[in-house]
């Protein structure tokens, strides 16, 4: 099987739509990763002067998330009093954001947790986030739990309309940035980033690969000549899946050290690049090679279950739109890749880690049972064959027969 593994990475090596692979995988890297703006997000928040951007009748100095107890409560607040002014609520529908109308128990449900907060804001030295949270996570499971009051769906942020809250608000950025950073949560969420926009290409690439895999042979008619010799189908197949698995991974873990190095540079952080890369391949391995294989298997077993290798690409693409949103908070397992397009907020992450690691655990388990069903079905395409040809012998046996009778 390693010298078949081996054929077949020749093969790979050989095909236009790999490199195109590389190339569409490079320019995610370096346009949406390793640019300026991840940087700007990753360091230390400047301090500057305050600017008016807004008219001096309507000031406005930019925007800020709730940073205590009262912003947050109050924000919420204001939220859940719009729904119920609106009869209607946004929650998500196969990933996408959409307006729902309220029930009876829904309004009732909001009603009540409006309430817990105006208590919260009559004393809200007594509280923490954390309580309000909670109170935001209770309505989300009334409302069916993908409204956009679970965690991480909507973070409650508020225009600032003077001098003074603008200067406290980036004393408060960079208050969080060092608890952050002294934390050791800056890298990970450095490599939870780059996990981010490079799932983007790794949940639907590798099927134009993938899809066309089986069928190369039918199209340059080695079906037969293979068909007819006893190689297992566990391993002619097991074997390209492989070979494919083994180089388009390999394409991510080259980014993922390039990625951890460069974020060490650019983020001035002496000494620490073999954490970061450690991190960056961790997180690769856990996140994006998931994603990686079960779609090169859902290409290999769509392609044989529908001789036809434009079909699953074509369901691939659906597939990757319903799980490209929400940016971060939703890991069904109908989602193929896992979206956390923020490098902070650790305690969302944490909060949700059991979800990925189910998601993730699945899809690892997916792509071996898909492996494993298109080694069935291209064993069945093998028999049909067999029998074909078994008939098509006793048929030109026959007419031999009965020419050389017709000849005497």
């Amino acid at each position: 099987m390693i010298g078949l593994i081996g054929k077949e990475i020749r093969m790979i090596l050989r095909s236009l739509v790999f490199y195109v692979f590389i190339l569409v995988a490079c320019f995610f890297y370096f346009t949406e990763y390793a640019a300026e703006q991840t940087w700007s997000e990753l360091r230390p928040p400047v301090m500057t002067e305050p600017q008016n951007m807004g008219s001096p009748e309507h000031p406005y100095y930019g925007w800020k998330q709730p940073g205590n107890t009262s912003e947050l409560a109050t924000q919420m607040r204001k939220e859940m009093g719009w729904d119920l002014d609106a009869g209607s609520t946004t929650k998500l529908r196969i990933g996408f954001p959409l307006e729902s109308k309220l029930d009876k128990q829904e309004k009732a449900a909001l009603t009540e947790a409006a309430s817990k907060l105006d208590i919260i804001l009559k004393a809200s030295d007594k509280y923490t986030m954390e309580d309000v949270y909670k109170v935001s996570d209770g309505l989300n499971k009334q409302l069916g739990g993908s409204s956009m009051y679970k965690r991480g769906m909507d973070e409650f942020g508020f225009g600032i309309d003077n001098y003074e809250e603008a200067v406290k608000a980036q004393e408060q950025a960079l208050v969080r940035y060092n608890e952050v950073v002294e934390a050791g949560e800056l890298l990970p969420g450095a490599a939870r980033y780059f996990c981010d926009y490079l799932a983007l290409p790794a949940g639907i690439f590798p099927v134009f690969l993938s899809a066309f895999l089986l069928l190369r042979d039918r199209s340059s008619r080695m079906s037969e000549l293979i068909y007819s010799r006893r190689v297992s189908s566990w391993t002619y197949v097991g074997s390209k899946f492989i070979a494919l698995g083994i180089m388009l991974s390999l394409i991510y873990l080259v980014l993922a050290v390039a990625g951890g190095w460069q974020t060490v540079n650019a983020l001035e952080l002496k000494g620490q690049t073999p954490e970061a890369i450690f991190l960056f391949l961790g997180y690769t391995a856990w996140w994006l090679l998931p994603t990686v294989w079960a779609s090169i298997a859902f290409g290999m077993f769509g392609s044989m279950l529908f001789r036809r290798g434009i079909v699953p690409i074509a369901l691939q693409i659906v597939w990757w739109f319903i799980s490209v949103l929400p940016l971060m908070g939703s890991y069904g397992l109908y989602k193929l890749i896992i979206r956390f397009n923020t490098p902070r907020d650790a305690d969302l992450y944490k909060g949700w880690v059991d979800e990925i690691a189910i998601n993730r655990s699945f899809y690892i388990l997916l792509a071996v049972l898909l492996a494993a069903g298109t080694a069935l079905l291209w064993e069945r395409n093998r028999s049909q064959a067999d029998s074909g040809r078994v008939r098509g012998n006793k048929t030109s046996a026959r007419k031999a027969k009965t020419a050389a009778g017709d000849a005497s």
